[in-house]
């Protein structure tokens, strides 16, 4: 009696979950995952997912549509687009890809395979030069957003931008303005972010969005200042990070208070000062008061790099809660560079290409096709995103040292392989590759 009584158990769900119970037809899939959907309408005949494996034996690719896993089969016939062959689409896997296809069968024949290249999913009209941006910025009406991480923003950014990290970008749209034909440019390191940022900004009906393809590395070697927020210099006050600190106001207004640390030196003082300013030209130096962007206009015109104009008078400063000190400022600049945690020092990292340890290895953590101009001879390859996944193919016993073009992706690596345990550091620093060498900027 029981095992008559599991059969039709068996049976009645087998007959509730047949395609055809009832009479209703099983729901097709979406071959669309919901990140793509986010900025792309279903079409027939379309697939839109992350790449989760292929088989060149097989000739079979599988996708990731998130939801679930598609399998599609090629041929001979079959084209790729963004890649160099079927055999170099390994290197881009749980990256994004079209696939074009017909059903044959119930078979999913592709057609056309298409890595997706978000850079060039961007127009050319929306991909603006330092001087369009420059124009751009004069107009009120333009709504910039830097889409770097948030220390980053904090430590330096354009004047007027607001922070939009991409990574964050969902927790950040009540930030956009609420009329959808305003201008707004996003910009970051030259990468994917502000592309990445732009797509999602036009899915949600803006009208006029461009990107800043050189991103803030560009405006830092053009010689402009940035601005750093009171955010950045009170951690870097409180964790002891080393950077200059002037403070242009009279003695009179600093000797009744000021910024820890701070060096009393009026604007009309900087020329008969410089001397005492660091040698190192990548010190970071941040200006309050009185004609701070004229001052630091002045100290970016002797080559110091990272000049910054903090983005708060020191009664703000003050009003906020944050450390402030009275009596008389410091006289002269003592710097002491130091690298910060976590960091390789590019001198370092220097050596250790010309000269390398067994129980180091370097990884670049660039996406693939960003190695066209070359990396570093015995660095492995595995990009940012996802490098928590594929950390098992590092050898456990070696230091690994992460390095991308900017600092930004091999700085968020950093963060991931911290958090699992893996001993590592990373370069802070751009790195500019000429096709077997490479200088670096600090």
């Amino acid at each position: 009696m029981k095992n008559k009584f599991v059969i039709l158990t068996i049976a009645l769900f087998a007959c509730l979950t047949s395609a055809t119970a009832w009479g209703a037809e099983a729901a097709p899939k979406s071959t669309i995952a919901k990140l793509c959907a986010s900025c792309h309408q279903p079409e027939p005949g379309v697939m839109m997912g992350f790449l989760d494996n292929i088989s060149l034996k097989s000739k079979i690719i599988q996708m990731d549509i998130m939801s679930h896993k598609e399998v599609v089969k090629f041929n001979d016939a079959t084209t790729v687009k963004y890649v160099k062959n079927f055999k170099d689409i390994r290197n881009y896997r749980k990256k994004g890809f079209q696939i074009n296809f017909k059903e044959v069968g119930g078979e999913k024949i592709a057609l056309e395979v298409i890595r997706f290249d978000i850079l060039k999913a961007i127009e050319e009209d929306e991909k603006l030069t330092r001087e369009q941006f420059n124009a751009l910025l004069q107009d009120p009406q333009v709504k910039v957003y830097d889409v770097r991480p948030p220390l980053k923003y904090q430590m330096a950014h354009i004047h007027g931008a607001a922070m939009m990290p991409a990574p964050a970008f969902d927790k950040f749209i009540a930030k956009l303005p609420e009329n959808k034909s305003t201008p707004i440019v996003f910009y970051g390191v030259g990468g994917c972010l502000s592309p990445t940022a732009a797509m999602k900004t036009k899915s949600l009906g803006y009208e006029n969005v461009k990107i800043y393809t050189g991103g803030y590395p560009d405006w830092v070697r053009s010689g402009q200042y940035g601005v750093a927020e009171p955010a950045w210099l009170k951690m870097a006050i409180n964790k002891g990070l080393p950077h200059v600190l002037i403070d242009l106001r009279p003695e009179s207004e600093i000797a009744m208070g000021h910024i820890p640390g701070a060096v009393a030196m009026a604007a009309t003082q900087l020329d008969s000062s410089l001397e005492s300013f660091p040698r190192q030209k990548s010190a970071p130096i941040i200006l309050y008061g009185p004609d701070s962007e004229e001052a630091a206009r002045k100290i970016r015109s002797w080559g110091y790099k990272f000049v910054q104009v903090l983005n708060s008078t020191y009664a703000d400063w003050k009003a906020a809660g944050n450390p402030s000190q009275t009596g008389p400022a410091r006289a002269e600049i003592i710097y002491q560079p130091k690298a910060a945690p976590g960091t390789i020092s590019p001198a370092e990292f220097t050596k250790l290409v010309k000269q390398p340890e067994d129980n180091v290895l370097l990884v670049d953590v660039r996406n693939p096709d960003e190695l066209e101009k070359g990396t570093i001879k015995g660095a492995v390859n595995i990009p940012a995103d996802l490098i928590g996944q594929e950390q098992e193919q590092l050898p456990a016993d070696k230091e690994l040292i992460l390095f991308c073009n900017t600092g930004v992706r091999a700085g968020m690596a950093h963060t991931t392989l911290s958090n699992s345990g893996r001993k590592n550091r990373y370069l802070d620093a751009v790195i500019d590759f000429h096709y077997g060498s490479f200088d670096i900027e600090e």
